[in-house]
């Protein structure tokens, strides 16, 4: 009887192609870029961080950007929320990537509460709380 194979895709940064290290903040296992300082959130932890629904913005669609998913290595679909804002988001609905500091500017443009996101990942230079 052979054993069967388990691959395990260790996740990597989508902009500067490292591993991702993993923080656990408020029960929530976000994927951070040392490197670059950018965020990975799975599929729901958006909404598990902001506290509830960010409407509006995540049913827009984007073209293909050059950067993969970290969960299944298709191109992510870049996703324009504001003016200044351009996030990227798996196409097969894995989740979201936010650069440096996009992940506050986000939540603030929604008046969500960015401080204890600011304690982990550092002040935004966007305004809000």
């Amino acid at each position: 009887m052979k054993a069967a194979k388990c691959v395990v895709m260790i996740p990597v940064c989508p902009k500067c192609d490292t591993g991702l290290f993993i923080v656990k903040f408020k029960s929530i296992e976000v994927d951070y870029c040392e490197r670059c300082r950018g965020v990975w959130l799975d599929a729901g932890e958006l909404e598990q961080l902001a506290g509830g629904p960010l409407l509006g913005f995540q049913q827009l669609s984007g073209p293909a950007g050059k950067h993969l998913c970290p969960r299944c290595d298709q191109r992510l679909c870049e996703l324009t929320v504001d003016s200044d804002l351009t996030l990227d988001r798996c196409p097969r609905g894995h989740g979201l990537w936010f650069d440096a500091n996009e992940l506050q500017q986000l939540l603030s443009k929604f008046g969500r509460s960015i401080e204890h996101l600011n304690d982990i990942f550092g002040k935004s230079n966007h305004g809000g709380n």
